[in-house]
């Protein structure tokens, strides 16, 4: 009789414990799981609700920046038409073309009239270089065209103001810093001028040139004229 109630103790023991077994596992593999989902999830519909909750001033934010590439855009057409002449070298020939007539008609005589015009004399003559012989030695992204020396005379304050009006020229220029001499009204600056060009869109293809032909001239490529010539000073 008490062995029986001791087995009896013992079977409700182990069943009673392999209830426990049974719960904790249940805890551990699906309710412990689901709690990490559960806060997974929360934390993924925390950043939706930060991220919507920006969504107005991303909007704006981005409305602003399209707004502000409009102006920068308009200013850089702008600075374009009024500082870069038409010269494009998606065909060469045709850049060519019309780089030898910047350099040999237009830049001249705009340089040379500049100082004047500014309040000042100009004391050198200005020498514009000819445009290179072979349109594929051209890059067709960037051109700088070397003038050289400038000598301007005239009072301090209009000299000084010389200098700065070269930023409204209707050329992108550089100067380099001027060598003042003499005392006013009667001073001397000195400095050199370079011009830079950016052709328009990207170089076309190079033409195809004869033997002989970068020695000979522009005049032997089919369809170029020959180089225009500097006008006499």
């Amino acid at each position: 009789m008490g062995g029986s109630k001791l087995r009896t103790v013992h079977v409700v023991f182990i069943g009673s414990f392999a209830c426990v077994l049974v719960i904790v596992g249940l805890y551990l593999l699906v309710i412990k799981n689901s709690y990490k989902e559960i806060a997974s999830l929360n934390a993924r519909y925390q950043t939706a609700e930060q991220k919507w909750m920006q969504k107005a001033s991303v909007e704006a934010k981005l409305a602003a920046a399209k707004m502000n590439n409009r102006v920068v855009t308009a200013r850089y057409e702008q600075y374009l038409r009024t500082k870069m002449p038409s010269i494009s070298f998606q065909d060469r020939t045709q850049g060519m073309i019309a780089l030898w007539k910047e350099q040999g008609e237009t830049l001249g005589p705009l340089l040379q009239s500049w100082p004047a015009k500014t309040g000042v004399k100009l004391a050198t003559d200005v020498q514009v270089p000819p445009a290179p012989a072979n349109p594929n030695d051209i890059d067709g992204t960037f051109i700088s065209i070397p003038i050289g020396a400038f000598s301007v005379k005239g009072d301090f304050r209009t000299i000084l103001a010389h200098l700065q009006s070269w930023n409204g020229f209707n050329r992108l220029v550089q100067i380099d810093p001027a060598v003042l001499s003499g005392t006013s009204p009667r001073m001397t600056a000195e400095y050199t001028v370079t011009v830079y060009i950016f052709p328009r869109g990207e170089a076309g293809p190079a033409i195809p040139m004869a033997a002989g032909t970068a020695e000979a001239g522009l005049g032997a490529v089919p369809g170029m004229a020959a180089p225009v010539p500097p006008p006499a000073r």
